[in-house]
């Protein structure tokens, strides 16, 4: 686990929710076995993190051998769709989730959160730990990581196994 997300995780434990919108904060490993189906092991590409009220899943995509401090971050709605690239890596996650955007796979990251202050912990504690300071909307550090890494949405639909769908 990244230095930083252990932090975060402290942190958490710490203060409990909200600590950004709806998100929530755990190991997801379990669930993306399921999200993939039994048939495919893709699934270990991923290190899930993080979760919506939804069921909806926060990872690291590990693809072509990356090291996590390199991975970017994705996000896997529970239906199978939202398919996202969210941030380039960790920092920039950080940035996107201290908006305090409710659910970050499908809010509207071009406007400001709805609920900013569910955030506002996780901001000074960012910004006091480790200088980070999120923008007012997160529509550019999407747009940048969604850039930099192939399409996330079209690898998925190659090794998700649907035999069982």
């Amino acid at each position: 686990m990244p230095a930083k997300l252990r932090a975060l995780c402290d942190y958490l434990d710490a203060t409990d929710y909200p600590i950004s919108g709806w998100m929530r904060l755990r190991p997801e490993g379990d669930a993306l076995g399921a999200w993939f189906g039994p048939e495919s092991d893709a699934w270990r590409a991923l290190a899930g993190f993080g979760s919506g009220p939804d069921g909806s899943i926060m990872a690291f995509w590990l693809y072509d051998g990356r090291e996590i401090s390199a991975a970017p971050i994705v996000h896997l709605g529970s239906e199978g769709n939202a398919l996202h690239i969210l941030a380039d890596n960790l920092d920039d996650f950080l940035r996107l989730f201290a908006i305090g955007y409710n659910e970050l796979g499908f809010d509207d990251l071009s406007q400001p959160p709805d609920e900013p202050e569910s955030a506002a912990g996780l901001r000074q504690w960012l910004e006091s730990s480790f200088s980070v300071i999120p923008p007012e909307v997160g529509i550019d550090i999407v747009r940048y990581a969604q850039a930099r890494h192939p399409d996330f949405e079209s690898w998925v639909m190659r090794n998700v196994d649907i035999r069982d769908a």
